[in-house]
């Protein structure tokens, strides 16, 4: 078995039974243990699991968000044509904010042969992706530097965010859904994705299918109150309808 193949497996298993053991593994996939501590020990740098003596339990519950490394891998393709959409839909002269988020990525790398926009980011891995796009002005929003969302936050954020009037906003998002909203597991987050919907003309959650009808720690606004969604053709088709009663434009790609 190739060394991927046994980690997709490993991550099955620890999803199946949320606690494994070192030995029980490595009987399962005729291994020495000192694989599968490697195996673990990727899942861990991932924030995928948590090492504990002898094994490894599945990390899951509200407040759990995977390393952006191990979001960046999920859903590719499904990703990427979501941010495909996103800039084609961005006109010259737009002023832009591309939020933290794997899929955001994906639309600041779609972006990079654009001309003649701004391009306004608290998100540093966005930022370094379109720091050599010599057509567009990008802006950096500055703040305190939080290592698990990549990204500049709290109230110095906050108060530059609110001197800028935006065009178009993407939002990434942990969770959406019809009762609680827009979510994130991330507490330092919701002030600021509040000020982007307060400050953006239109604000549009860009979402992969797994993100929708899910749930996550700390709600950030009700589903109302952003104004579309751009997501792949395998989400919910009872959310899609009920979200378009609501009023807004939903896209599927």
């Amino acid at each position: 078995m190739q060394t991927r193949e046994r980690r997709a497996q490993v991550l099955k298993a620890l999803k199946e039974k949320h606690r494994v053991t070192i030995e029980g593994l490595a009987r399962e996939f005729d291994v020495s243990a000192m694989t599968i501590r490697r195996d673990l020990k990727r899942l861990a740098d991932e924030d995928i699991v948590t090492l504990v003596h002898g094994g490894a339990v599945y990390n899951e519950g509200g407040a759990y968000l995977p390393a952006l490394t191990a979001r960046e891998k999920q859903m590719r393709r499904e990703k990427s044509a979501i941010a495909e959409y996103c800039a084609q839909q961005i006109p010259e002269g737009s002023a832009v904010y591309l939020d933290n988020g794997s899929t955001t990525l994906e639309i600041a790398d779609a972006l990079r042969g654009k001309k003649n926009i701004a391009v306004l980011s608290h998100s540093l891995p966005v930022l370094n992706i379109l720091s050599n796009a010599k057509s567009i002005q990008l802006i950096s929003v500055s703040g305190i530097y939080e290592p698990r969302a990549k990204g500049f936050f709290g109230d110095l954020a906050v108060r530059m965010l609110r001197q800028f009037r935006i065009d178009i906003a993407f939002l990434g998002v942990t969770a959406v859904s019809l009762e609680d909203g827009v979510m994130s597991a991330l507490f330092f987050e919701q002030s600021l994705k509040k000020v982007l919907i307060e400050r953006a003309k239109k604000t549009i959650l860009a979402v992969d299918h797994t993100k929708i009808g899910g749930t996550s720690f700390l709600k950030v606004c009700d589903l109302h109150e952003v104004d579309g969604i751009v997501t792949d053709r395998y989400a919910d088709a009872d959310f899609i309808a009920k979200a378009k009663r609501l009023g807004l434009e939903v896209v599927q790609v």
